[in-house]
């Protein structure tokens, strides 16, 4: 993979979670001035866990990109989260700061 490739599928994933925002923004503004229902909630999920997988799947790219394997395990996710956090991953780049 070279950087152009990296950076469209990048692209791409950003375009896919813009939709995912605007979706729970449209289902946060139905709802907002009322208890959303168990359909709304479900929906909700569903976009956050859409969202999440997402920026997931930006984090795979970016770590085959460096030819760096997955993380294994029970804990692979939250692994991988943290090789973008500070300290990061070398070569990785450092994506999320303590507060997040």
């Amino acid at each position: 993979m070279i950087a152009d490739e990296l950076k469209e599928e990048v692209y791409i994933e950003i375009e896919l979670i813009e939709g995912i925002l605007r979706e729970i923004t449209s289902l946060r503004n139905d709802i907002a001035d009322r208890e959303p229902t168990t359909r709304e909630k479900t929906a909700a999920a569903a976009f956050l866990a859409q969202f999440y997988g997402g920026i997931e799947n930006i984090l795979k790219r970016i770590s085959k990109f460096y030819s760096i394997p997955l993380p294994a395990g029970d804990t692979w996710h939250m692994d991988l989260f943290k090789r973008f956090c500070a300290p990061s991953h070398t070569p990785l780049p450092e994506l999320f700061d303590e507060l997040l």
